[in-house]
């Protein structure tokens, strides 16, 4: 009897080419796989960059927000005078990585006192020798007794970010150019704050730390204006503007002598305004809240000679200088 040859099954090049098309579906998925993954952690890496950017140009567009320059006195030593606006750079054009002013916002706590709200703060970012760049913020709580241009070192001052890429902070003068340099203590920008700052970070990416993410720019309007406070208590006591007086004495130099001269003219010609109602002096406030003594002696000498040499003008005129420090009191107004 003949045995008939059982066909069923598969042959050596089927399996061959199963295992191929396998192989190659395999390959596919697996490198789509891969693909999407690093596209995935690019991603993330890319939304963390910039959520550190958002962070940091926050912090420092707050601080310059918050910039305020008060007006030297012509009869100031300018050594001697410790407000300032500097901003410093080795590539002007890249924009400044020192920068150091004075500021308001300043929360004082623990103080059951009169404490102004008023800090200096400097930026600083450095290199590093592993190539990146570090950043970080110094502030004080007074402001020093002269005038102060040196930066504070690493020590000194507190670490906010390292990693970085890039810094720099341009601003905007009054001309509407843009520089990576500014002093309010030159003879050149005395007395003046930039218009406007634009903020630019830039940060290290990659495993080799070859990459950049970035930059991430930030622009910041400075909206205080240099405040002349000497020119404030003189309106305020109803003393003529220093601009407004003249050699009254004739001895060649305008002083307190032709400020009193014009002053007592003033008055004789009738052109003081008389009060319409009754108020509450300066004298009477001081009485009323025994508080404003110290916060008065924040505004320096001028400040305390003026108060002191007006004890029966209403108190209500020196609003303006007291906004800086509380504001005027309720009882006073």
């Amino acid at each position: 009897m003949r045995r008939v040859r059982d066909t069923r099954g598969f042959t050596l090049l089927e399996m061959l080419a199963v295992i191929f098309l396998v192989s190659v579906l395999l390959f596919v998925a697996i490198d789509f796989y891969l693909d999407l993954s690093r596209a995935s952690n690019a991603a993330v890496e890319q939304t963390r960059s910039a959520r550190r950017a958002v962070v940091l140009l926050d912090r420092v567009a707050h601080d310059l927000e918050g910039a305020e320059l008060l007006v030297r006195p012509p009869d100031v030593d300018p050594l001697a005078f410790p407000w300032l606006f500097l901003a410093e750079s080795g590539d002007p054009d890249a924009g400044a990585d020192r920068v150091k002013f004075v500021r308001r916002g300043r929360d004082p706590r623990g103080s059951t006192g009169a404490v102004s709200d008023l800090e200096i703060v400097a930026w600083v970012a450095e290199a590093t020798e592993e190539g990146d760049i570090e950043l970080r913020r110094w502030s004080a709580p007074e402001l020093p007794e002269s005038l102060d241009r040196t930066f504070p070192d690493a020590g000194q001052s507190d670490l906010v970010t390292a990693g970085l890429a890039s810094f720099g902070i341009r601003f905007q003068d009054p001309q509407g150019g843009w520089t990576g340099r500014w002093d309010s203590s030159t003879l050149t920008a005395s007395n003046e704050l930039p218009l406007a700052a634009e903020i630019e970070v830039s940060f290290v990416a990659g495993p080799d730390g070859e990459g950049v993410e970035g930059p991430y720019t930030r622009q910041v309007l400075l909206p205080l204006r240099p405040l002349d406070l000497a020119a404030q208590l003189a309106e305020a006591a109803g003393q003529p503007l220093p601009d407004e007086v003249v050699d009254e004495d004739g001895d060649g130099d305008i002083d307190d002598d032709d400020v009193a001269i014009a002053e007592e003219r003033r008055q004789e010609s009738g052109e003081a305004e008389e009060e319409d109602e009754e108020c509450v002096t300066v004298a009477q406030c001081i009485a009323l809240n025994p508080q404003l003594q110290s916060v008065i002696s924040l505004g320096g000498e001028l400040a305390q000679d003026v108060v002191r040499g007006s004890p029966n003008v209403c108190a209500s005129q020196f609003a303006g200088f007291l906004s800086a420090f509380g504001g005027l009191p309720a009882n006073c107004q």
